[in-house]
């Protein structure tokens, strides 16, 4: 199980966020993700059962050679995958469908990683379309110092609601060995640590 410390400026208090996947050999998963709020003492969760029609793939290959490749992998599919969420702060069954796609792209000594994800949720209770689409550039850097690795995310977040409202957000994300620090260019920070 993952445990992590949370603060954001939104609720400004700390959390205790702890997430638990397991998957089996047949594509299915089940994903736990609960935040303790350590003032109020309420404790929220999401829990979400998977089942992927192409199974994801452990890591990308390198089909390139040289560092004068610059289209390093593209996977043979996309990750699509059909589940129920489980919403605990409003009861809310979630009925949805997702995929993912994600490929390396640069030169092979210094890639990029690229991820590209949609996903449309039917509420069972309200009978509306909830849908979300992502698409994000991601880079590491791996001993940025001898003890360190340093990751740097920008990406942008198209949210169509229930009420058939969209919402584009870009975001940002810096994170180290266990530091995380989220931005979303309108005001919001957040910071995580991993225990």
């Amino acid at each position: 199980m993952e445990t992590h410390i949370t603060y954001d400026t939104t609720g400004k208090q700390l959390g205790v966020l702890v997430k638990q996947r397991l998957a089996t050999s047949d594509n299915l998963q089940v994903k736990v993700v609960g935040v303790l709020n350590t003032v109020s003492g309420h404790f929220e969760y999401c829990a979400k059962f998977r089942k992927y029609l192409c199974p994801p793939k452990a890591n990308l290959r390198a089909a390139a050679a040289s560092p004068r490749d610059y289209l390093l992998s593209v996977g043979r599919k996309a990750q699509v995958g059909l589940g129920l969420t489980y919403l605990s702060h409003t009861d809310d069954i979630l009925a949805g469908l997702m995929a993912r796609k994600q490929l390396l792209v640069g030169p092979a000594t210094n890639p990029i990683m690229l991820k590209v994800k949609a996903q449309a949720d039917f509420n069972t209770h309200t009978a509306q379309v909830d849908g979300v689409g992502r698409i994000q550039l991601s880079k590491t850097v791996y001993n940025f110092t001898h003890m360190q690795d340093i990751q740097g995310i920008i990406g942008y977040k198209a949210h169509c609601n229930q009420k058939g409202k969209v919402i584009l957000m870009p975001y940002a994300q810096i994170r180290e060995n266990n530091w995380t620090l989220f931005f979303d260019f309108k005001g919001y920070i957040g910071a995580r640590y991993d225990l």
